[in-house]
């Protein structure tokens, strides 16, 4: 499973009026229902890579990435980082969709997880895979991921 991450109203709310925390490494710590949505996605998802598609991803390398997840309590498998540069101006939608088709990934084999508007306008077999969460809130149980896991199953 490859899962297209966002962090800003995925992992941290993305609400002017309230204060975003720190965790102790310096980066943003996240909500705790973000974490438990994901860590039961995940554990019912053997060998998913999470590829970030965060403003962020170019914070850190993979290793990085990867030990700040650990140390939120989310376990990954592997981690990747759209490397598209970020001053080409795209759209998610497009960042995303240009990595899929570069890399010739399985649409089946795909979600994405982002609270960015953009991606309303994905194919519909990729929307399908989207889970578009309210940015004020971040990832948690009411996001849709059970309705998209749900469909993964039927594929």
């Amino acid at each position: 499973m490859k899962i297209f991450l966002d962090i800003d109203g995925v992992m941290v709310h993305a609400n002017p009026q309230k204060r975003v925390e720190f965790d102790v490494d310096g980066f943003y710590k996240f909500n705790n229902s973000a974490i438990e949505t994901l860590n039961a996605f995940l554990f019912s998802h053997c060998h998913s890579e999470v590829i970030l598609s965060t403003s962020h991803r170019f914070r850190f390398n993979t290793k990085q990435w990867k030990k700040i997840f650990l140390s939120r309590g989310i376990s990954i498998d592997k981690v990747s980082i759209i490397n598209l540069p970020l001053e080409q101006k795209c759209t998610r939608k497009t960042e995303i969709i240009t990595w899929i088709e570069k890399r010739k990934l399985n649409y089946n084999d795909i979600i994405i997880i982002d609270d960015d508007k953009s991606l309303n306008g994905l194919p519909p077999n990729l929307k399908q895979k989207l889970v578009l969460t309210n940015p004020y809130t971040g990832l948690n149980t009411d996001s849709g991921l059970d309705k998209v896991e749900r469909e993964l199953t039927h594929i």
